[in-house]
């Protein structure tokens, strides 16, 4: 009985441990972050914008995301807000903020069950032959058990992530 008692008083005492340490890690994170990313693609930029403008298509596109709804539009139809719901559940929801067809294309997270803000700036420029994508991620986590969850996955993973899959449509033209 004396050694069950130790072992479970021990195991307690670790996991109590890991969730302040855990938790120490995402409060001393800065709450902004900062970061851009380049790659030249050998894609034209038409092709590349219509990639990463389809809205609709991103449940086909991130395993992470379920689905889309759109919640307002431009009038010729371009989606200006959506609701994105991610596999952990809860919800995102963006607004378009920057529109220059072919070269600039800016989305703001608005408001999310994660306590997360931010923005992603989308640029396009030719370099014959091909584009020169860069994509700047402007964010703040408010919430330090998130900060925490980030610190471990990655800061940058989202801006990795997103140039990736980029990345792997257009490799191979």
């Amino acid at each position: 009985m004396k050694r069950i008692l130790l072992f479970a008083f021990g195991t307690s005492f670790l996991l109590i441990g890991l969730v302040v340490l855990f938790l120490a890690v995402g409060y001393f994170q800065e709450p902004k972050f900062h970061k851009e990313t380049s790659e030249w693609l050998k894609a034209e930029p038409e092709d590349i914008w219509n990639f990463i403008t389809d809205i609709q298509d991103l449940p086909n596109r991130r395993k992470e995301v379920i689905s889309v709804k759109i919640l307002e539009t431009k009038a010729d139809g371009t989606p200006s807000k959506w609701l994105e719901t991610p596999d952990m559940g809860g919800y995102m929801i963006f607004e378009l903020r920057e529109f220059v067809p072919n070269r600039k294309w800016k989305i703001e997270l608005t408001d999310a069950s994660f306590k997360m803000r931010g923005s992603w700036t989308y640029s396009l420029e030719p370099k014959i032959p091909g584009t020169l994508v860069t994509i700047t991620e402007d964010s703040e986590i408010t919430s330090i058990p998130v900060r925490g969850a980030y610190y471990l996955a990655g800061r940058d993973a989202t801006l990795t992530k997103e140039m990736e899959m980029i990345r792997n449509r257009f490799s191979g033209r």
